[in-house]
């Protein structure tokens, strides 16, 4: 039941809710106020036709003067507007997430597995840092993209070896060659006044693929986007963002090693000729 799509885009409408409380909050009562204001200055002038009491004597009578019918009609009708923002914004999501837990069980299960495997992932880069480094050397892999390309198929193979079920697709481009939703998305990226990440990304409510969307940069000419797909059944989350951010962060490490093996290659090289001359 969990992996049907209906489930699914509930649980995603409940989440996208659930980071927009007080937007939600904001227009409800914002919907409540006019309509407030307007039945209790309705009431008021249909009291004032027609009064309740021509010659009030009780307290009660007194009180059932138009202007005190409208603003009781304004104070109701408000009332009821922020009983029912609190109750769409804060009561049933809470009773939701606890239906969810229990729901998800077994998912959760798997999705911390997924997870452990991920960071292994990572982990396993770093150790084999001179593998690495020899692999890419002996196939001539030196520019950027081919070293970011080099680590988002390893992490493909193994993402996929973990879960053959998993609807993923990776792709490094550069960044002239982005289009439609992958540029928007990338356009969001890289117009951060302040940077916080590398990376961004975008679950789908209905259908399509999830996308995330990483960047890295050496210098203006020299720079690469990995653009990530998954499945509709797999969203991303900020454990992925961190795998991909170090991901990105690695590739960076590789780069100046491979480049620094350059230089002193070439510095070898070039006091080896003025040896012999």
């Amino acid at each position: 039941m969990y992996k049907g799509r209906l489930f699914i885009f509930i649980l995603r409408i409940i989440d996208w809710m659930d980071g927009r409380r007080q937007e939600i909050h904001f227009i409800l009562m914002t919907l409540f106020v006019p309509i407030a204001i307007g039945f209790g200055v309705s009431m008021y002038i249909y009291y004032l036709n027609n009064p309740m009491f021509k010659n009030p004597s009780t307290i009660i009578e007194h009180f059932a003067k138009p202007i005190f019918i409208g603003m009781i009609t304004v104070i109701l009708i408000l009332a009821f507007g922020l009983l029912l923002a609190h109750l769409i914004t804060m009561t049933p999501f809470r009773r939701l997430k606890i239906f969810k837990m229990e729901m998800e069980f077994d998912a959760a299960l798997s999705r911390e597995k997924h997870i452990a495997n991920q960071f292994l992932f990572s982990s396993t880069m770093l150790h084999n840092h001179i593998e690495n480094v020899r692999y890419l050397l002996e196939n001539n892999l030196f520019e950027l993209k081919q070293l970011v390309e080099f680590l988002a198929e390893s992490y493909k193979n193994n993402a996929l070896e973990y879960n053959n079920e998993l609807t993923l697709v990776v792709d490094v481009v550069a960044p002239s060659e982005i289009k439609g939703r992958e540029k928007r998305l990338f356009q969001s990226l890289i117009n951060q006044r302040i940077p916080k990440a590398n990376t961004v990304y975008n679950n789908r409510l209905i259908r399509g693929e999830n996308l995330l969307i990483g960047h890295i940069s050496i210098s203006d000419d020299d720079e690469a986007v990995m653009i990530v797909r998954r499945g509709y059944e797999h969203p991303f989350d900020i454990y992925d963002q961190e795998t991909f951010e170090s991901i990105l962060g690695y590739a960076s490490i590789l780069f100046d090693t491979i480049t620094m093996l350059q230089v002193l290659n070439n510095d070898n090289i070039l006091t080896e000729h003025k040896a012999n001359d």
